[in-house]
């Protein structure tokens, strides 16, 4: 598990943003209600059905590699899903997701700078790992993604974490 002493600052990062989100995970985890999640749920696990071209006409039609299941807040499973959006996509997309998500439903944290901590835990243990996370994408085809480009998109994004409003709270 990611702490403040193990988040891996990439050599692009703005280190003012980074120091602010290491210190947000240095509090203790906020409360919430516990939950059955995924952990690993990102886009590449998530099955659609394409009716018609767009995004209008995609259906979820199922969500495989249950392998890392565990019991925790929502908010991280979203948060995981928001991380990946953001590396793949671009910052905006993880930002977008969370909203998505309550749009269609979805429940989070109540409080902005409980949903920030978990969205800053998930972004901050990709820093230990970004390596490992781009060469999967790259062998699906995603050649775009090389480590810089992903250390690149990791630091926008937690930039804009740490740049929005739950952040001036916590």
């Amino acid at each position: 598990m990611t702490t403040a002493d193990t988040v891996v600052t990439p050599v692009v990062a703005d280190t003012g943003a980074w120091a602010a989100a290491i210190d947000v995970i240095r509090k203790p985890a906020p409360p919430y209600e516990g939950r059955f999640l995924h952990r690993d749920f990102q886009p590449g696990n998530v099955l659609f059905d394409l009716r018609s071209p767009g995004p209008a006409g995609a259906r979820i039609t199922g969500v495989v590699d249950w392998a890392g299941t565990s019991w925790g807040p929502v908010d991280l499973d979203v948060a995981h899903c928001a991380t990946n959006l953001a590396l793949l996509h671009g910052p905006a997309w993880g930002r977008r997701f969370a909203q998505a998500y309550e749009e269609a439903g979805g429940v989070l944290a109540a409080a902005a700078s409980e949903r920030l901590y978990w969205q800053v835990r998930d972004a901050l243990a990709c820093s230990e790992e970004v390596r490992s996370v781009a060469q999967p994408w790259r062998e699906a085809g995603r050649a775009d993604l090389t480590t810089r480009v992903v250390e690149e998109r990791l630091d926008a994004y937690v930039s804009a974490l740490m740049d929005g409003p739950a952040a001036a709270t916590s």
